[in-house]
């Protein structure tokens, strides 16, 4: 069975409306058929540090505007492993991602970019990210790190 190593960067990017935070999470169709929310994120290219990736990927994945996205701090790095059925030889990937909290500084709408298989995305208040089924757990990250959402 081959092993793959993969290098992933992304953002929990959010926004302060009306006083209040949102954390911005896109809806995303799996390779099941299954929809599932998820924070922008992708491969780390070779010429790229992860905190570029994050930001490139935020905005190509969200339409949103380099300009407007600060990146705050960098959070923590996961690693997980699966197995890629989907692929010839079904490998098992083992993946780090890095993460960066990053803030939106505009009002434009986020457009998903559906050739990616995103279907759509929602801003949650972030008191109710903890009752959102998302791929890792988000809820306890953003807690660990509440006081940098600034």
């Amino acid at each position: 069975m081959a092993k793959i190593y993969e290098k992933s960067s992304g953002g929990i990017v959010y926004r302060k409306k009306e006083g209040k935070i949102e954390v911005l999470l896109l809806k995303w169709l799996n390779s099941r058929n299954k929809e599932i929310y998820v924070i922008p994120k992708w491969h780390i290219e070779d010429w790229e540090v992860a905190k570029d990736t994050a930001v490139r990927e935020i905005s190509e994945e969200a339409w949103l505007m380099k300009k407007d996205l600060e990146v705050i701090k960098f959070i923590t790095k996961l690693n997980y492993t699966f197995t890629a059925w989907y692929l010839e030889n079904t490998p098992v990937i083992d993946k780090d991602v890095y993460l960066f909290l990053v803030r939106y500084h505009w009002e434009k709408k986020p457009y998903v970019q559906k050739e990616e298989r995103f279907v759509w995305y929602e801003w949650f208040p972030i008191e109710k990210i903890k009752d959102v089924e998302v791929m890792f757990d988000l809820w306890a990250i953003i807690a660990r790190n509440k006081t940098y959402f600034i």
